[in-house]
């Protein structure tokens, strides 16, 4: 019956990001698995790199890494993909445990 109830929310299993933070993770549809495809086709970096970095400048060697927008472009897919988003304090308080969770969250959707 309970698995019904979440069927029919559109919910699937849950993630604990922090102490007191628990979120349910949306049923991946064909047409949330092409929005977050579509947000996130030009980020190549796992999001625990991105967070709290400044921009990359290219080099002879290297490309330009925008770092503060691949963070920003995880926190808008993260929304997508979690019921009720993360609100900033929530996601200023997600736990090492909770990046980890972040880390391997979208794979199902990509």
């Amino acid at each position: 019956m309970e698995k019904e109830i979440d069927e029919t929310l559109n919910v699937g299993s849950e993630v604990r990001l922090a102490e007191g933070i628990v979120k349910n993770v949306k049923i991946g549809t064909i047409g949330l698995i092409r929005q977050v495809r579509k947000v996130m086709k030009d980020v190549g970096y796992k999001f625990s790199t991105s967070i709290g970095r400044e921009k990359w400048e290219a080099t002879d060697l290297s490309k330009e890494v925008n770092w503060p927008e691949i963070e920003s472009t995880y926190r808008e897919v993260f929304n997508l993909v979690l019921d009720g988003g993360l609100s900033d304090e929530e996601y200023d308080r997600v736990d090492e445990e909770g990046i980890k969770e972040l880390d391997t969250l979208l794979d199902r959707f990509l």
